[in-house]
């Protein structure tokens, strides 16, 4: 758990979780623009399922926080909300699903571990590149090269530990409508990993959820269109704080 320098705050943190082959850097120009709001990062490595992701990464938590999680984070957050519903003041779901891996995603996510093993950690974002980001970002040089440097420091055996997490997760989809946190979804307009669909379902099975689509943006919203993140970001963090 990685802290980001702050007064002594009666505010709860908000705890952010990066996604694959990501770290805090994924939310650095969100955090820009949260001005002083306390902020945890939290840990996406050392387990090799969703539950014991989830239980690693509310053990090394505080006991109240809020919760915001992008991609594979989103998919943890959805796993601990679900776990101590009682210790999170308020959920947000950033380009994340609570869909299940499809079985034959097991396959893809292994040779995709051995290809950068072999091959390196660039390749991993490169194939996939036009699907991570909005047609209009597809030739940012500055944006590819930090998600591809974040791939690179991640390394392959953490890849391969956040592989089996993402397969071994569970269908959350039955579980949204016990979720009673203000809940904010948050995705690029033109998401294509965890497709548009996936967030609708997300937004109409909690209830009170407020969905919004970032313009300018596709599955690394965060970095994309952090103006748009941020605002709908800091409404939120006042309604709760």
């Amino acid at each position: 758990m990685t802290a980001v320098p702050t007064t002594n705050d009666p505010r709860p943190p908000l705890l952010l979780l990066p996604g694959t082959a990501c770290d805090a850097r994924v939310f650095a120009p969100l955090i820009d623009r949260l001005g002083d709001y306390p902020v945890l990062i939290g840990d996406m490595g050392a387990a090799t399922t969703m539950p014991d992701l989830a239980e690693a990464v509310l053990a090394a938590a505080p006991p109240f926080f809020l919760l915001a999680g992008f991609s594979l984070g989103g998919i943890c957050a959805l796993e601990m909300v679900a776990r101590a519903p009682q210790r999170i003041g308020g959920l947000a779901l950033i380009d994340a699903t609570a869909r299940p891996d499809p079985p034959a995603n097991a396959a893809v996510r292994r040779k995709s571990v051995a290809d950068a093993r072999e091959k390196g950690m660039d390749g991993f974002i490169l194939d996939a590149w036009p699907r991570l980001v909005a047609a209009g970002n597809v030739d940012n040089a500055g944006l590819r090269d930090t998600i591809v440097a974040m791939a690179r420091d991640c390394g392959p055996d953490r890849l391969a530990e956040q592989a089996e997490v993402a397969i071994h997760r569970v269908d959350s989809r039955p579980r949204l409508g016990a979720i009673a946190q203000p809940t904010l979804v948050l995705a690029g307009a033109e998401e294509q990993v965890c497709p548009l669909e996936a967030q609708h379902e997300i937004a109409a099975g909690i209830a009170g959820a407020q969905l919004h689509l970032i313009a300018d943006a596709g599955h690394f919203a965060p970095l994309e269109n952090p103006e748009a993140m941020a605002l709908h970001l800091r409404r939120w963090l006042n309604t709760l704080s």
